[in-house]
Parts: structure tokens; sequence; C-alpha cells
């Protein structure tokens, strides 16, 4: 087939040269690499493709991870309207690939390939101008009768306590090596304004998600439910440094305070508590936390050391490979090396090796665990108002078992740091593992307020937290939206396949079981056994028997 010519799969018009798809009546445009599947596919209709063929193909021959390619199904089905579990376009075949089930229609007449779209286009453009005219109808006589109302409730201030995201600064001095630099600045601030419990901080994963990404500040702060945003720039040339900083009201886009710092390098910490008491200022906020919350300064002596600090959080951030973990590592030893005082550094050390054992990169998991543990003691030792120290001292104690010291790591991470959305997420699973799943419901909740863009981990809590209240239909929605972003996630199919045994939906179930073996043909029931070890025997055993159920019976 011409793989530039629109065709037609069932009765879904594909335009390849434009990237867009017209379903059910609607225009979809599409990403490049997803078009590319999408015409591979039609191109062999009724043939079963493998991924390692598809990858060949569309990736050309690069190393992908699994995920690349199920996402990019995922997303496809979404647009084409199509169920996985009872497909009508594309088809999963277990261990062996996709294949096309519809069958594909290529016009004859070149000259009239584009008119569904463009009939289609009109229609909808001449039913949205009516519509807008309607509309805009409607608006005008609510706008007249209900203006003053409506000014009233705008007027109205925001509710305590005071919500603030601080975006990544932009890095105005030219070299893009020093990015690193500004993203410290960010992560700073977000750190020392947390500490105020009076403020409620959206964590960093979800703020920088916004890097180098113009969007409308009024238009982010909708998206974090908050009502102030910060937002700044940092200059750096040779020893002397420029920030530029401005706290926004994204009600009416009107700038709080805004000021210009500048100073040298070394200098850096008093910059920043500069414009951190001057944010709390101008909020009407006390200008610090309590002293008892505060600790020991965790801030180096060394500027070197900090600037080694600054390059390793920025690798281990990235949360991307063993490589980056690794090198990580090495710069937090370098930091400590400058400085034996630098608790901070200590304590992501600890968590470099905590991430290790969690991500199967160790080659001794208990001795990387208690690696970790000696670290985050030694970052304790050195300030005991730490919260990322307690929050890695928890990761061990849960991964060992040992879930009562583990709660407890986990609420003293939260009182030195009441934003800190990892530990809300960590006490969630203590919670629940120990027969409080109502309890820990409401701290992943809170987890996903601070953190509204949260990796897909998020969710997958979330779903347990729903399985074991037995509230099933929420926990299916929980996972599903958590396979969204992860679609490899073999966990998450398997708990996902449960709670549709549980929900009485045995067909998705044993979809589900089929997805389970295609990512893992050895799967043992037992390692899952020992990876949700819940304290409540009943609890366990109610999860273990719907897998059966659902097709895993695996080797218990």
């Amino acid at each position: 087939m011409n793989t530039d010519r629109p065709f037609q799969i069932g009765n879904v018009l594909v335009d390849p040269a434009n990237g867009r798809v017209l379903s059910d009546g609607k225009e979809h445009k599409i990403e490049p690499r997803m078009m590319d599947v999408l015409v591979y596919l039609a191109s062999r209709a009724g043939n079963v493709v493998s991924r390692e063929v598809l990858e060949q193909e569309v990736w050309n021959g690069r190393v992908v991870s699994y995920d690349a390619l199920t996402g990019t199904m995922r997303k496809l089905r979404k647009i084409l309207q199509d169920d996985a579990r009872n497909p009508r376009i594309i088809e999963t075949i277990p261990k062996k690939g996709y294949r096309l089930l519809a069958s594909v229609i290529e016009p004859a007449d070149s000259d009239k390939r584009l008119a569904p779209f463009n009939k289609q286009m009109h229609r909808e453009r001449h039913s949205y101008g009516l519509l807008l005219i309607v509309f805009i109808s409607i608006l005008a006589l609510t706008f007249t009768f209900n203006f003053n109302h409506m000014t009233k409730e705008v007027a109205q201030p925001a509710a305590e306590p005071y919500t603030i995201a601080v975006l990544p600064f932009n890095n105005l001095g030219g070299d893009a090596a020093q990015e690193y630099f500004a993203d410290g600045m960010t992560d700073d601030l977000i750190t020392e304004l947390a500490k105020n419990p009076d403020l409620f901080v959206i964590a960093r994963d979800s703020t920088f998600l916004y890097k180098n990404n113009a969007v409308d500040v009024r238009q982010i702060a909708r998206e974090l439910g908050v009502r102030f945003i910060l937002s700044g720039s940092v200059r750096q040339a040779g020893d002397r440094l420029r920030l530029n900083v401005q706290l926004i009201n994204a009600e009416d886009g009107g700038i709080v305070w805004a000021d210009s710092f500048n100073g040298k390098l070394k200098k850096v910490f008093s910059l920043q508590d500069k414009i951190t008491d001057n944010i709390l200022t101008s909020l009407a906020i006390g200008m610090h936390a309590p002293a008892s919350l505060l600790g020991s300064d965790d801030r180096p002596v060394s500027i070197e050391a900090y600037d080694y600090f600054l390059h390793g959080r920025n690798r281990f951030f990235r949360y991307a490979s063993k490589q980056d973990n690794q090198k990580a590592r090495e710069l937090y030893e370098k930091a400590i090396e400058l400085d034996n005082d630098y608790s901070m550094a200590y304590a992501m050390l600890a968590w470099t090796y905590a991430f290790d054992a969690m991500n199967g990169w160790s080659d001794n998991r208990k001795v990387s665990l208690e690696q970790a543990l000696v670290y985050a003691r030694k970052a304790l030792a050195r300030n005991e108002a730490l919260p990322v120290a307690y929050f890695v001292t928890g990761l061990v104690y849960r991964e060992f078992g040992q879930y009562e010291q583990a709660r407890q790591e986990a609420e003293k991470a939260l009182v030195y740091d009441s934003n800190y959305a990892n530990a809300y997420v960590l006490l969630a699973t203590l919670l629940y593992y120990t027969g409080h799943a109502e309890e820990g419901l409401e701290k992943i909740k809170m987890a996903m307020r601070l953190n509204p863009h949260h990796p897909y981990n998020y969710p997958f809590h979330l779903g347990q937290a729903y399985f074991i209240l037995e509230r099933y239909d929420e926990a299916i929605a929980a996972f599903e939206q958590g396979l969204d972003s992860n679609p490899s996630s073999e966990r998450m199919h398997v708990w996902l396949a449960a709670a549709y045994v549980k929900a009485n939906r045995p067909g998705d179930a044993k979809w589900e079981a089929d997805q389970v073996l295609a990512i893992n043909p050895d799967f043992d029931i037992e390692k899952i056994r020992q990876a949700f070890p819940f304290s409540d025997a009943k609890d366990l055993e109610r999860f273990l028997s719907a897998i059966r159920q659902a097709g895993l019976g695996g080797q218990l």
C-alpha cells in the first residue's frame, strides 16, 4: 500500500501525510511514531507482527524499553476507541505480537482522498459556529444577571494554608553546562519553603514538568491547584551570581513581590535565605519554621562541595538508570570528601544505595540496604532534622519487612517536612500493609495533592489501598491510570487482574493475566507473596486467591 495516501481501517480514516485520524466523527492529531506503527500494521493487515519486527522497522533497530511500544499501542487504542480486551481493530497476541483485525481500504481516486476529512471538518466548523453563537448569547445573559455576584466570589481570598509552586529557574548564563546550578537553586528553595508548616508546597517532580515550557502561570496554577507561583532566573559568570525572582498571585496574574539579588557564588546560601524570607514576609507567614524543627544547618562549608552535591542531585533526580545512580553516588562522595559534615550529601548518598536495592541494580541487595542505613544514620548524626534521611531509613526498614520501625521513620520525616510527598507515599504503604487501609488511603491522596503530576507508583499504591478496602471499581480505575504511564509494570497488571476478579469481570482478569505472562513467562506467585507480606493474613489470602482465579496459579 502507498503509505503517504489516506486509507480507511474499518470506519476509521487515516491521513499519514498530515498525521491525523478521523474516528467517530472526531479528528485527532497523532505522534509520528504512533502513525508509523499504525501504517506498518495496516500494510500487513491480518498478519501477526512481532514486537521485534516493529522495533526494527519503526524504531530503526534501536534498542527501546518494553513500554515504548506497549505505551504506543495503548495510546493508539484510546484514539481509535478500541478495547484491548475485546479488540475490533488491533489485537494483542500474547508472546507473539500484534495483528490488525479490521479491513484496510485504499481510496482509488487520489483527488478525493481527503474528502472525508475536509467534509467532516466543514460540518464540525459549521456546528461549532452555531454553538458558539448560542454560547455567547447565554454567557452574555448570565454575565448581565450575575456580574455583582461573580465579582464578590472572585474577590474571596484563597483558603489557608497558602499554596505555592516553585517553577524551575531559567539558566541565563548561556552555558548549558550550568543548567544543573539553576535546577539546584529551584530544589533548594522548594526545600527551604517546605520547612514552614503554614505553607503548602508542591513537590519538585510536578513543577519540573514545566521546565523550558512556555505555559501561562495561571494555567500552571490551575493544573497544580495552587494560589501562588514563584519563578525566576539564574545568571552565573565566574564567581558572580545574579538571581531574578518574582512571586505571582495566580488568581489575577499580579506580581506580589519581585527583586534581583547579586552576589558572589560563595554567598549563595545568604541569597537563598533572603529570597525565602521575602516570600514568607510577602505572604504574611512567619519568617521560619519553629526552631525545634530546624536542627543543624545542613549546608556545606565548602562551595566546591556544594557544586559536587548539585551535580549529584541533578543526576539522581533523572531516575533514569543504574549508571546515573552510580554517577550521582560518586559525586556525593566527592562532596563528602571536601566536607565531612555535609549531612544532605550523606542522606542523598544513602538514597542511592536504597535505590540500587529497590530497582534490582545491586549485586547484593541486603548489603546495599545496610549501606543505605549506615549513611542515613551518619546524616542524622550531623543533623537530626533532616527529612530525607528519615525517609531513606524508613525505606530500608520497609524493604527489610520491619514495618513498625519504618512507619516511625516516615512519621519523623513528616514532622520535619509536612510537605514531603514521598514520605506520605511511604507512610501510606506501611499503613495499609498493617491493617490501617483507610488511613493509608488518606495519606496517598495527600501525596497526590502535593505532587499532582505524580509517577505511576502513586496510583499503584492508591489502587492497593482501595483493593484492601474492597472498593474494587475504584481500585481498577487507579491501576488503569498507573498503566497509562507505565504499561510494562508487571505488578500493576497483577493487581489489576486481582481487582477484575473481585469486581466479577473474569474476561478482563484473564486478559490482564495474559499480559503478565507476556511480560514475564516465568511468573511465580510465591515471589508476589514475598513482595507484599501483609500483616493481616486475610488481606494477603484474598489477594492471592484472586490472582489464582485470574489464571496466575504459579508455584504455590
